[in-house]
């Protein structure tokens, strides 16, 4: 299976989050169970969610750009990141 439809299996069988500052806060918060992170985000804010997520023993997968994430949770501008919600949600 791709990369690609791994990250879409995901998407659609959990709760998720968008954006930088909502999937930080899952991660503190411990409702985040899988990051992605877009290939083409800024860097900082890159390092920053997979930072936070590798502290917190947090899975991250990579999409290939934040065009392509946006799009695959149904927005209708790019997406640096997104979290996947644990199965206790």
């Amino acid at each position: 299976m791709s990369r690609e439809n791994e990250i879409m299996k995901l998407l659609a069988s959990s709760s998720k989050v968008v954006g930088t500052k909502q999937v930080l806060r899952g991660i503190s918060e411990g409702t985040i169970g899988c990051v992605i992170v877009a290939e083409d985000a800024d860097c900082a804010l890159k390092s920053r969610v997979v930072g936070a997520a590798e502290c917190a023993g947090i899975a991250v997968a990579c999409a290939p750009s934040m065009a392509w994430l946006g799009k695959a949770v149904g927005i209708e501008v790019g997406a640096a990141a997104v979290g996947i919600g644990t199965r206790e949600d």
